[in-house]
């Protein structure tokens, strides 16, 4: 669901509406009546659509659900009507029968893109095992054995970046392989088997706008009755490419993605005055408030593994930290030991390898720190190993994307874009005296079971056992702290923005995560993870009260005055403090049931 206003309907929603979809379009738009009218929008009906419109007529959004994917035609009808009416948005639930009953993708298509794969709903079915009549044909050497392409496959995003013909070329290795000849006509591609009989096509789509393209496409696929057709389509974002795979089995069906930042071209930004001897093109921060967070997002985006934001703030944990430093100290989100955090990372599909050394005295021991972390940092950036470190510029985390003779190259908070180079001697000259460098690398990820216990584990390890992980005012007791803070007049007025931007942002994705691990493990824990949910819920609107009324800004020796708004935002503190003990005893409770 790519439009902003729908978001927290589609949030709030998302369970409601896939279980309405197999009952048909009135219960489906039952559903969706509560959004239309909670956006001041017209809802009507027509035939197998959905349709939002403003109050002036105007089309904003078109839902539809397609319940057989088998049904070329149906799935054309749905191009097709985009295509008339134009809307602003048109969401498209699509019934993917074989992973089992009950799964949808939800797709969608917006004058930016003709198809754009959103999100997924899942039943109570299990996913299927293909069938051995499926491993006969073409469909299941790509399906079974991955033959291609290779989940996040740099190297098909490279050839997608054209020129075209090496795609070509490559496609027609892979035909050999499977004993087939390729001919290519009009930019299709076209493989027939030994007995002449067409077996796959393959379409580029450079222009993902172009939905008379896409229409095109599932015309000829529908006249030539082709049993597996993929089709490329270029993003939005330079270097990365979804690919659609439209078989008998589903005329609407996302494969996989390929990425890389092959042909990214930066302008020249303010704050970088040298040319990296060596960088990874395309490596940037992904801005957060959790800066730590945002620099491993960043970093995974690089290497293609392809995990939302509210899977890595959860299963790492940091969706559940609470670290209070006496006055609000903007030190507080920063300043734990951050080891379990990292160990996780492992759950979802990456490991983290550190030079971290503490040098309060800044002597010799600090200059074999700044050597170590250099070779470390070169060597992994050499191996195309994405890298962030602390404090090579603001005390913040920070990506590093590159290097030169001089120092690091990096982007972070104040520094989206770049800076550099970052003189390598100066790393842990502050008064905090830390080296800190690590890269990423990829690795297998855990069963879902595993991530989502270990994850509820930390945060009740993390809520009641601050003594193990923080010497400040950690879990609970943080809010305690806070509270008195507020209420006595002692709160730093920077920290406390600081501070609630963090924490808002960690219970705002605690409250997705929490959403997206009900989907991933066992159905019929779904009640305890809409009430812990709820709960977290209560949490994130009541930090984001706060971050609203003292929102983040540059000050120094300011405190916050004692008024009205610190004694509103000191009850805020207590609702959100006491919503989390209830959301903890269910997390408990969850913890003890799941099954790995």
């Amino acid at each position: 669901m790519s439009c902003p206003d729908l978001t927290s309907f589609w949030c709030e929603n998302k369970a409601r509406i896939g279980r309405a979809l197999p009952k048909g379009v009135a219960e489906f738009a039952r559903v969706l009546q509560v959004g239309a009218d909670e956006l001041g929008l017209v809802q009507q009906v027509q035939g197998e659509y959905v349709h939002w419109t403003t109050k002036e007529g105007k089309l904003a959004v078109i839902f539809c659900a397609i319940a057989d994917p088998r049904d070329i035609d149906c799935v054309l009808d749905t191009f097709v009507h985009a295509k008339e009416r134009q809307p602003a948005l048109a969401a498209v639930f699509v019934h993917q029968w074989a992973d089992g009953e009950g799964n949808w993708d939800v797709f969608a298509i917006t004058p930016e893109r003709a198809v754009q794969h959103c999100d997924r709903i899942c039943g109570l079915g299990t996913v299927r095992e293909r069938g051995l009549e499926l491993r006969e044909d073409i469909y299941s050497l790509f399906a079974c054995d991955r033959e291609f392409p290779e989940p996040g496959c740099d190297s098909w995003a490279k050839l997608l970046a054209g020129p075209v013909e090496d795609v070509f070329e490559q496609l027609n290795t892979l035909a050999a392989q499977h004993d087939c000849t390729q001919t290519v006509e009009d930019g299709t591609v076209r493989w027939a088997g030994a007995d002449g009989q067409l077996q796959a096509m393959f379409f580029l789509l450079p222009e993902p706008a172009d939905i008379e393209a896409v229409i095109g496409i599932y015309e000829r696929v529908r006249q030539s009755r082709c049993p597996v057709s993929f089709v490329f389509v270029a993003c939005d974002r330079s270097g990365l490419y979804d690919i659609f795979r439209l078989s008998e089995r589903s005329y609407l069906e996302h494969h996989n993605q390929a990425k890389s930042w092959v042909g990214e071209k930066r302008v020249k930004v303010v704050g970088v005055t040298g040319t990296p001897t060596k960088q990874l093109e395309g490596l940037r921060w992904v801005p957060r408030w959790a800066s730590h967070v945002g620099c491993i997002k960043g970093c995974l985006n690089y290497l293609g593994i392809d995990v939302s934001d509210a899977w890595l703030f959860g299963a790492t944990g940091h969706a559940f930290v609470l670290n209070i430093s006496p006055g609000l100290c903007p030190s507080g989100p920063t300043d734990w030991d951050t080891s379990r955090f990292l160990t996780l990372g492992r759950n979802i599909g990456y490991t983290v390898e550190s030079v971290d050394v503490y040098c309060p005295k800044q002597d010799r021991d600090l200059q074999e720190a700044q050597e170590r972390a250099w070779e470390h940092v070169k060597s992994s950036i050499d191996e195309d190993l994405p890298c962030y470190g602390w404090e090579l510029d603001i005390p913040e985390y920070q990506v590093i994307y590159g290097y030169d003779e001089d120092g690091y190259y990096i982007s972070g908070p104040g520094c989206d874009e770049g800076k550099g180079p970052m003189p390598r001697q100066d790393l842990g000259r502050s008064e905090i005296g830390s080296v800190l460098v690590c890269n990423v690398k990829p690795t297998a990820p855990a069963d879902d079971h595993k991530t989502v216990r270990d994850a509820l584990s930390y945060a009740l390890d993390l809520a009641h056992n601050r003594k193990k992980w923080t010497d400040r005012s950690g879990g609970l007791h943080g809010y305690d702290v806070w509270i008195r803070a507020t209420e006595k007049g002692i709160a730093d007025r920077f920290g406390l923005g600081y501070n609630a931007a963090v924490w808002a942002e960690s219970r705002k994705f605690a409250v997705e995560f929490l959403a997206e691990a009900q989907r991933r493990v066992d159905g019929e824990l779904a009640p305890l993870f809409d009430k812990a949910r709820g709960h977290y819920d209560t949490v994130a609107r009541n930090l984001k009260r706060i971050s609203d009324t003292y929102p983040f800004k540059e000050c120094e020796d300011e405190r916050v005055a004692v008024d009205d708004r610190a004694r509103s935002a000191a009850e805020a503190l207590k609702l959100a403090r006491d919503a989390e003990v209830a959301a903890l005893d269910v997390l408990a409770e969850i913890t003890d049931k799941i099954v790995v």
